[in-house]
């Protein structure tokens, strides 16, 4: 069949498909197969892909089937047939042996199926498409994760990976990345703040994130990444050294974002909840020529909240536009753009007794000022460009860019309360920050065959760069003050006058070189093999004579992946830890970066044909060359503290049944100091990141479209201590529940109560005056969704 005989808006992508072929395996090749059961578009779409062959079938013979589990080492034709296995469709050669066509069991002849009267709505895959997007599947398991170099399943990724599905977004209606972190493996999200977060993972705070595998350094804590443009949340835990050189240990967090759809797609959303908060969503995408090479999407989300804490509140609009285009038969241009603001009077915490006591408070009293504010805005414009290679290879060029801005005026605790008056000292804080951050990447993947089993090797290089700016009433730091009452707050208190200077710009630039390959030896065995070798400096604009420079560090990464049986696979990997510090010797020169490594081994499972995956992991990290206060120049550091973190990460998330989803996980860690002062040798490193951690969610739909959910959130007690006091925040289960009502095909609407049984907690604690929070009380949030 060829490609002029296809309808007109088919051609493109099947002259795509057609050039692969010669230079993919040949249909009667055997090669190894391992695709999960899937429904049948995505299992063809895999199919194509690991084999070169082009398949071509109608569009609505695809719609509702479901393909089995296909592993083993086949020829393209064999596992297509077992792919179609009683489907009641059957697949033909056409077009002198390079083509398959799938058509129902009783279609016509071959050659009148090869027209376009029958065919009617054709679909070409080819190695072009993506397995891991989850928009439009039921699915909570991931079918596969981008976040490791390539595209490739959780089972065969050595590391602790979650990912946050479109589905679990929308079923528990997770507005931000705080929301969904909330509910996933391991992870602890700890309040800086009114809608001012820090995500840690394994006894760290994650400094790194990436959109859409591409890293950034730019301040994580102040993102406050909007969930409505993206398709998924992808959660690395450990060093993640080879996807972005520089890091705390703790991990990263890759946001990969929807892109743009060749048939028409419309979604909407709208809630409101407790506490006034109101949201809304729009989300439309579509082909904007007749041939669909010209894609369009555009999604907008407006957020009005106010919260549990009196007065505060904040504001926050977000938009975000992209285009895809076909330059050739090979090749997509993306481009985007997305801006988000954020105005709002934040609310920064509870002070606290200096004997270790909390304050016995209403949980919505708010201590601060009422001019207390916080604006930022966030553009963020990114460029893609993908040429597909023979047999299913990439080249992706990727340049993205940040421009943010934060302009912040509040007042905050600075001291103790007054057990007997109840008073404590409030002083002002008044700054700004500006970033802008360029990136550049250039990846190469590149599957070949050997021994009829895939080999894959990644070849890439990177440039960022990062100014920063930052600027603070310092010279008048802890003066300005004025006293408040924590139980009975007045908010009379004017604004003061207050200069601000720059304390802080720099230029922070990384160029990296990295690689990775995937060997298979045999069927069951992959081995892993990659490094990032990084070029780093770090200009101090105010002082070049602190300038920091690195020259080439590699950073090493090794893996195994070995298939036990067909549903079990054991992994291991070791990697190494590289992390610049800004603390300074008694000569004022940068100390020598954090260095280390992690060892992670485990089990990894997929059952029920794949739409349930289990993990369970061991860790251990080893953290050297910490900042420790220099014993002669107290006001100096030195480079030699120790530290350990290690534990245990269980994960069980899919489907059980075609109407119930479920993620389960579990985190076990303890830290501690290996080498450090006397005080501290043999203590945790952080005391305020739980033992243990536990999140569950359940969602079930019943018959006459009514759906049930449950979740439970599991923390065990965190402390902070300064000398012998210590304050203390004990253990503390919160549940949710959702009742859900299918309307109609496209409108959904649910109910969703937070926090139950309204268990009064606290969240956070910290031994200052500032910053110790409670949990959010009992929130109901109604939720009306529509999906054309």
């Amino acid at each position: 069949m060829h490609p002029s005989r296809l309808p007109r808006r088919t051609r493109l992508s099947a002259v795509l498909a057609a050039a692969l072929i010669p230079l993919g395996v040949q249909a009667q090749q055997a090669v190894a197969i391992d695709l999960p059961a899937a429904p049948l578009e995505q299992s063809l779409n895999q199919l194509a892909r690991a084999t070169g062959v082009q398949i071509v079938f109608a569009s609505p013979l695809a719609a509702g089937r479901q393909a089995p589990a296909v592993r083993g080492m086949l020829s393209a034709q064999d596992a297509l047939a077992r792919l179609l296995a009683g489907s009641g469709l059957v697949a033909h050669v056409a077009d002198g042996g390079r083509t398959w066509v799938v058509e129902r069991a009783a279609a016509p002849a071959p050659g009148a199926a090869a027209t376009t009267s029958t065919l009617g709505e054709v679909r070409v895959t080819a190695a072009a498409e993506t397995g891991a997007t989850t928009e439009g599947l039921p699915e909570y398991a991931a079918r596969a994760a981008a976040i490791g170099l390539g595209e490739h399943s959780l089972r065969e990724t050595p590391n602790s990976v979650s990912v946050v599905t479109r589905q679990r977004i929308e079923d528990q209606n997770f507005l931000t990345v705080e929301d969904a972190m909330r509910y996933t493996t391991a992870m602890k999200v700890t309040t800086y703040g009114t809608n001012n977060y820090q995500i840690e993972s394994r006894g760290y705070g994650i400094d790194r994130y990436q959109v859409d595998g591409v890293s950034s350094s730019a301040r994580t804590y102040e993102n406050n990444f909007g969930l409505a443009m993206y398709d998924r949340v992808e959660v690395w835990r450990g060093p993640a050294g080879l996807l972005q050189g520089a890091g705390d240990p703790g991990g990263t967090v890759n946001f990969v974002r929807k892109r743009a759809q060749n048939t028409f797609g419309f979604n909407a959303r709208t809630s409101v909840g407790s506490w006034d908060n109101y949201y809304g969503e729009a989300d439309v995408t579509g082909p904007l020529n007749a041939d669909g090479s010209l894609r369009g999407r555009l999604v907008a989300a407006y957020q009005d909240q106010h919260y549990f804490t009196d007065y505060t509140f904040s504001r926050q609009p977000m938009v975000y536009g992209t285009l895809e285009y076909d330059v050739d038969a090979d090749t997509t241009l993306s481009v985007g753009h997305s801006t988000q603001r954020l105005h709002m009077r934040p609310f920064y915490g509870y002070s606290t007794y200096s004997d270790g006591t909390l304050p016995d408070i209403d949980r919505s009293t708010f201590v601060g000022a009422l001019w207390n504010r916080r604006r930022q805005t966030a553009n963020r414009s990114f460029a893609e460009l993908e040429h597909r290679l023979a047999g299913g290879g990439r080249l992706v060029l990727s340049a993205s860019y940040l421009d943010r801005t934060n302009d912040q005026a509040y007042a905050w605790g600075n001291t103790f309360i007054d057990r007997a008056t109840g008073n404590e000292t409030l002083i002002p804080y008044i700054g700004t920050t500006d970033e802008q951050e360029a990136n550049f990447q250039a990846v190469a993947t590149l599957p070949t065959q050997w021994r009829g089993l895939k080999q894959e090797f990644v070849l890439g290089a990177s440039h960022q760069r990062l100014r920063s700016q930052s600027t603070y009433n310092a010279a008048t730091w802890g003066q300005n003050g004025f006293v408040q009452n924590t139980f009975a707050p007045a908010y009379g208190t004017a604004q003061p006058a207050i200069a601000t200077q720059t304390t802080a710009s720099s230029d922070v630039r990384q160029e990296s070189l990295f690689g990775q390959a995937r060997i298979r030896p045999w069927l069951p065995l992959v081995l892993l093999a990659g490094a990032r070798v990084t070029w780093y400096e770090n200009r101090n604009l105010l002082n070049r004579a602190l300038d920091a420079k690195i020259d080439a560090k590699a950073v090493p990464y090794a893996g195994v992946v070995y298939e036990l049986t067909p549903q079990w696979s054991a992994y291991g990997s070791y990697t190494r830890i590289f992390n610049p510090q800004t603390s300074t010797d008694r000569t004022g020169a940068y100390l020598k970066p954090r260095e280390g490594n992690q060892v992670e081994a485990g089990v990894k499972g997929e059952h029920l044909d794949g739409r349930l995956q289990s993990s369970i992991g061991l860790y251990r990290i080893e953290d050297i060359n910490r900042a420790m206060t220099d014993p002669d120049f107290p006001n100096a550091s030195v480079a030699a503290g120790k530290v350990r973190s290690q534990g245990l990460e269980a994960e069980l998330t899919g489907r059980l049944s075609p109407r119930w989803n479920l993620t389960a996980g579990y985190g076990y860690n303890t830290t501690e100091y290996l080498r450090a002062s006397a005080a501290q040798q043999g203590q945790p490193f952080t005391t305020v990141y739980p033992r243990h951690l536990f999140s569950l969610w359940s969602d079930w739909r019943a018959d006459g479209g009514w759906s049930l959910g449950a979740g439970a959130r599991v923390r065990s007690a965190i402390y902070a201590q300064s000398g012998t006091v210590r304050w203390t925040a004990g253990g503390v289960t919160v549940f949710a529940l959702q009742g859900g009502y299918q309307i109609n095909p496209k409108t959904r609407v649910t109910v969703t109560v937070n926090n139950l049984f309204d268990r009064h907690y606290w969240d956070r604690v910290v031994a200052s005056g500032r910053l110790n929070y409670y949990g959010e009380p009992r929130a109901v949030t109604a939720t009306l969704s529509y999906k054309y």
